[in-house]
């Protein structure tokens, strides 16, 4: 499984690369989502959950299962031209046969480059290879999912504009940092044809 680098346009006439993760990024992954942990928005952890250093960055996407390199995984990063990291994306797909064809959607943007379309532009790279991806048996992506604080508007505009609905509620499930509860949203897209299975759209 490979996909090429794509040079994608973002706002106010700048580019960004979109291309696959390596093992090679662990430091600017965690440099990435530190950054995106301090900023306080939109996120669950606190910077002392993450791990200490790029090797154990690395050892934990490992287990669980986002450098598989057989499908069940995809992780898509975007770079800045002249400039680092920005921004990553990833699908991690269920492991048991029953709901393989589900994907848990990750999408997390570094806070100095949010509203240039970073986040669109990995969104819409990853839903163009779960639509055209298929397994050695002819499995595939049917369904992504994603679960986003509720006081999260542009990633949920972001979202919606793709096509995800929002399913559920899981009330109070965020206890943010004064102390104060937050909703959690559950929301949901389909990629399978109409015939073969039941539209998530509403």
């Amino acid at each position: 499984m490979h996909l090429e680098p794509r040079r994608a346009p973002l706002r106010g006439g700048r580019h960004c690369i979109i291309r696959q993760t390596s093992r090679e990024d662990a430091a600017a992954q965690l440099d990435l989502e530190r950054a995106i942990v301090r900023a306080r928005h939109g996120i669950v952890k606190h910077e002392d959950e993450l791990p200490a250093d790029a090797a154990a960055y690395a050892e934990q996407r490992d287990r669980a299962g986002l450098t598989a390199t057989d499908g069940s995984a995809i992780c898509l990063a975007a770079e800045l031209e002249g400039g680092g990291l920005v921004g990553e994306a990833t699908l991690l797909r269920l492991k048991l046969r029953m709901v393989r064809h589900v994907g848990i959607l990750g999408l997390g943007v570094h806070p100095m480059a949010q509203g240039l379309g970073v986040g669109r532009a990995l969104l819409s790279r990853l839903l163009e290879w779960a639509r055209a991806h298929r397994d050695a048996d002819g499995g595939r992506v049917l369904r992504v999912e994603l679960c986003v604080r509720a006081d999260n508007a542009r990633a949920i505009a972001l979202y919606r504009s793709v096509g995800f609905a929002h399913e559920g509620t899981r009330r109070g499930f965020v206890r943010g940092d004064d102390g104060a509860f937050v909703d959690d949203l559950v929301m949901g897209l389909s990629l399978a044809p109409a015939d073969e299975g039941p539209s998530l759209r509403r």
